[in-house]
């Protein structure tokens, strides 16, 4: 490989490890094509990158950035997969059922804020609802303290009406 080209390719690792709002590495050793293939799909559909670049390559690039924790799992056949949006969990979400399709696919580990993770953690996260998720469930929790006072005052009237009713009903039959 030319160095022009392996400068480019750094580039433009520098370039997603800036962007990515978590790196997971994985291991393909042994996997075909008929079963990357769909993963690649899978990760495009949910922006998602997955890249599969040369070990040396990669430790030059992930270099004094916030993904520096992985360069200890940069050894064998692996791929990166970078997440492009704020749902840090996609790529171990894809990463995760892909790996139970195939024995072959395995998780190194991956990097998250700077927090490194080893393959438990990422498998871990992958289990965790989406940010979405997590927010509506947050904010029906919240609204049910105000919506359960909200009854609570509505039901002494209520209560003191249903009361009348019953009196009123009562001196009727008298």
């Amino acid at each position: 490989m030319e160095k022009s080209k392996k400068k480019q390719i750094v580039a433009e690792l520098k370039d997603l490890f800036s962007k990515a709002s978590s790196c997971i590495a994985v291991d393909y050793n042994g996997v075909n094509m008929e079963t990357f293939t769909p993963i690649r799909k899978e990760c495009a559909q949910n922006n998602v990158r997955m890249v599969v670049v040369k070990n040396s390559l990669a430790k030059i690039a992930v270099k004094d950035t916030e993904y520096e924790g992985i360069l200890d799992m940069l050894t064998g056949m692996i791929s990166l997969v970078f997440t492009m949006d704020d749902d840090q969990v996609a790529g171990a979400r894809i990463v995760k059922s892909f790996g139970k399709k195939s024995d072959r696919i395995t998780v190194k580990g991956g990097v998250i804020d700077g927090k490194i993770l080893s393959e438990k953690d990422v498998k871990a996260l992958a289990d965790l609802p989406s940010k979405e998720e997590l927010q509506s469930k947050l904010l029906g929790t919240m609204l049910a303290v105000p919506q359960n006072f909200v009854r609570l005052l509505n039901a002494v009237p209520q209560n003191f009406v249903q009361l009348l009713v019953a009196y009123k009903e009562k001196m009727e039959k008298a």
